[in-house]
């Protein structure tokens, strides 16, 4: 679990700076990764203000990575 946690962590910091950097679409994808990873995370360890959290984040995600395509 531990690495699934430590892979969202990652993969959020890169989509940041992927995204500060205007790669979007990479940025976006990265975002989707470590949205996906802490919910599943918060999901898991029955901490459901992280799952919510990220729950958002998911779809706000997937709404970028829509309006990058």
């Amino acid at each position: 679990m531990n690495k699934i946690g430590w892979f969202g962590t990652v993969t959020s910091i890169l989509g940041s700076f992927t995204v500060a950097l205007h790669f979007m679409l990479a940025g976006y994808v990265l975002f989707l990764a470590g949205s996906i990873s802490w919910l599943y995370v918060g999901y898991i360890r029955r901490d459901w203000s992280i799952a919510v959290l990220n729950g958002f984040f998911l779809t706000a995600n997937m709404i970028g990575l829509y309006n990058a395509l």
